[in-house]
């Protein structure tokens, strides 16, 4: 058996994945490395660098991957060349492409080479000198108009296929593919004048199109292109040590308590999760499993925690429904042992169980089919709402495999208006929840007043009326009170439409709340209706869906970005570090009623430093912007404030950050979930 490979070996275990011996987790479900590590991996390969071992158990005929992944895949990607359809490895999506810059102005302050990569989400790749930072929006906008000179890029960024993009913030890249697979530099060149997009150009090349790259590449820059060259051919002979693990050693690792091996060997280089470890050894017991494991997940879910809520699932099924906390390790293996938990865990996932309940969950979340819901609720949404909330998603999950009721879409849309009010209103106590609800019929239709702060401690904030909200912002001495910086500007006002707050609140909960007790609560609700961005996306859903709708399947590699901007309204230059700024303008900025999401293709402001009138002055903007009545606030906001005359500013923004809110409320009926005791005066 191999105890070394090639880099080429290595990049066949997913160029020619058919006839490999070797067994990798596909890279869109389990490569978690972000641009900068595939940058600096492959500068320390080509300088010399040792970059570890691999690590294999070995499964019948073929070698399981169990350490080293990130480095197998990050070499694959070195050495796949997306023009050369015949070896592109399946997958859905566009992969990233490394580049090599084979004269580089600029490079990161620990790096010799100047290695690029190009990401769906970022098709311009990162700073050349900062390789973990994106690009300006101005030079994001110069790529842009470049690769729109391709007839086939008329969508957003997103859908561009990798062979018309290119790194921007560079001097002369060349696809790394390219070095490798010619013989000479010739070679390299015929395939640059082949396959590069005739309006290839670079921030700091100096050349305006391939046709004066490629007459460079022929002059000046020949004996650096040889140099280069004759650098990543060196790499044609290096080996990369591998070991494998015996049998004794993984069936030693099955019967203890202790999971030595898989602690140790993911010690170093990218930190795993238990939900890491736990897959690791699954895997090496029932690696047949691998691929139904990864398809449950509908590319929502990691298969790591797919499998970790399974697990929770089959044991909560051998325990009286009980909540069971998230298992470590440990628990896993000593479980496992168990054939009721092994056989329950193997039915689950080979019966497609899993798979139905998880798809019918998520298909809830959605909304797509919901005729009391207008739209969908964007895939990034619900992938967030998993992803953060994996406990609450587990007993959306587990209520749905041992309840039988009608679904009735009325039903369906109060189980996500209560789902998104946990999530996105700071819900605590899961396990509470869990033992008291989970075999409860109704839970569903009962109102949500039991759970807002939940005896005093756990629970939701106090959703609030948002007519309410909005008379108390309109209040002048409310306005006044942010205008001049009063100190107590964040608290509930007792008199006027505060008094009114603290009724509802005692309406809610049937109690006599005191201001101090309401102001605490207040100013955290307002808190999370001020930062939590899911409820812009939600806002903003009709446009996120047609713009991004494929931004859900964006995780092949670890991005850094969003496929959209957070555009500021009112232009942070003109609050950042600004003197005879006023305090209020400092208040609101980073707040949700100053941020819109706004692809790159449609935020056409000419600089940061615009109005919001002009920015919003496009009919086609505000609207997909979820500009309504605050338009004619912004609408006079044509510079800079310099003084204390901010009351525009004031009136825009909390105007648009209740719009905003109101749209959840409003689309979601939360005013069906919550009841009254009275009526408020």
């Amino acid at each position: 058996m191999k105890d070394t490979f090639l880099l080429q070996e290595i990049a066949d275990w997913q160029l020619d994945s058919e006839s490999s011996m070797v067994e990798l987790p596909s890279v869109q479900r389990g490569f978690v490395w972000k641009p900068k590590q595939i940058e600096d991996l492959w500068d320390s390969i080509l300088r010399g660098y040792p970059i570890g071992s691999f690590l294999f158990s070995k499964t019948s005929a073929k070698l399981h991957l169990m350490d080293g992944q990130q480095r197998a895949t990050s070499i694959f990607l070195g050495h796949f060349n997306p023009f050369n359809a015949t070896k592109a490895w399946a997958i859905k999506g566009e992969l990233p492409i490394v580049w090599l810059d084979i004269k580089p102005e600029v490079k990161p302050a620990t790096s010799k080479y100047l290695f690029r990569l190009t990401t769906r989400s970022h098709p311009w790749g990162y700073q050349a000198n900062n390789n973990d930072t994106k690009l300006s929006v101005s030079d994001r906008r110069k790529a842009l108009n470049l690769f729109k000179q391709h007839p086939d890029n008329k969508d957003g960024y997103t859908s561009f296929k990798n062979t018309t993009t290119f790194p921007f913030d560079a001097t002369y890249p060349i696809p790394l593919a390219f070095i490798i697979e010619s013989k000479n530099t010739n070679e390299v060149i015929e395939k640059v004048e082949q396959h590069l997009p005739v309006y290839f150009s670079t921030l700091r090349g100096g050349f305006k199109d391939k046709s004066e790259f490629m007459s460079l590449l022929k002059t000046e820059l020949k004996q650096k292109l040889d140099e280069i060259f004759d650098s990543v051919k060196q790499l044609d002979e290096l080996q990369i040590k591998s070991n494998i693990i015996d049998d004794r050693v993984l069936q030693e690792e099955n019967e203890t308590e202790n999971p030595t091996l898989f602690v140790r060997i993911n010690s170093s280089g990218t930190t795993l999760t238990g939900d890491d470890l736990i897959y690791s050894i699954y895997k090496a017991i029932f690696p047949e499993a691998k691929i139904l494991m990864e398809n449950i997940g509908l590319n929502f879910i990691a298969p790591t925690q797919v499998l970790s809520l399974a697990s929770r699932i089959v044991i909560s099924d051998l325990e009286n429904n009980n909540y069971v906390k998230k298992i470590n390790v440990r628990d896993f293996q000593r479980r496992i042992k168990n054939n009721d938990f092994k056989e329950g865990l193997k039915i689950q996932i080979e019966t497609q169980q899993l798979e139905k309940l998880f798809k019918q969950a998520i298909d809830i979340l959605s909304c797509k089919d919901n005729t009391l819901f207008e739209g969908e609720v964007p895939p990034v949404i619900i992938k967030q709402f998993i992803k953060k909330n994996q406990e609450l998603f587990l007993f959306f999950v587990y209520w749905l495999h041992i309840n039988t009721i009608e679904l009735t879409n009325q039903i369906k849309l109060k189980m996500v208006g209560k789902l998104m009010s946990f999530a996105w209103f700071d819900f605590e106590n899961i396990p509470r929840l869990w033992n008291e609800k989970i075999n409860n019929n109704n839970f569903w239709e009962e109102p949500l007043n039991e759970l807002i702060w939940w005896d005093n401690i756990h629970g939701i904030h106090f959703l609030i009326k948002p007519d309410l909200l909005r008379e108390y912002y309109l209040q002048p001495q409310i306005e006044n009170m942010f205008i001049t910086a009063h100190e107590y500007r964040w608290g509930l006002w007792e008199d006027g439409v505060g008094t009114e707050i603290m009724k509802y609140y005692n309406s809610v909960k049937s109690q006599e709340y005191d201001v101090k007790t309401a102001n605490d609560y207040f100013w955290k609700f307002i808190g999370k209706i001020q930062h939590n961005r899911q409820l812009i996306l939600f806002a903003q859903r009709e446009y996120i869906n047609a713009t991004f709708g494929d931004y859900n399947q964006m995780d092949d590699v670890d991005d850094t970005n969003v496929p959209w901007d957070w555009d500021h309204i009112y232009p942070s230059e003109w609050v950042y570090r600004k003197q005879y700024c006023n305090q209020s303008l400092k208040d609101w900025n980073n707040t949700n009623g100053n941020f819109r999401a706004i692809s790159l293709e449609q935020n056409r402001s000419e600089s940061n430093t615009a109005s919001p009138k002009d920015r919003l002055a496009p009919v086609e903007i505000r609207e997909c912007s979820f500009v309504k009545e605050d338009w004619k606030y912004w609408h006079n906001l044509e510079t800079r404030i310099w003084d204390d005359k901010v009351e525009n500013h004031f009136r825009a923004i909390t105007t648009r950050m209740i719009n905003i809110y109101e749209k959840f409320w409003n689309d979601l009926k939360i005013n069906e979930l919550i009841n009254t005791s009275e009526k408020l005066n």
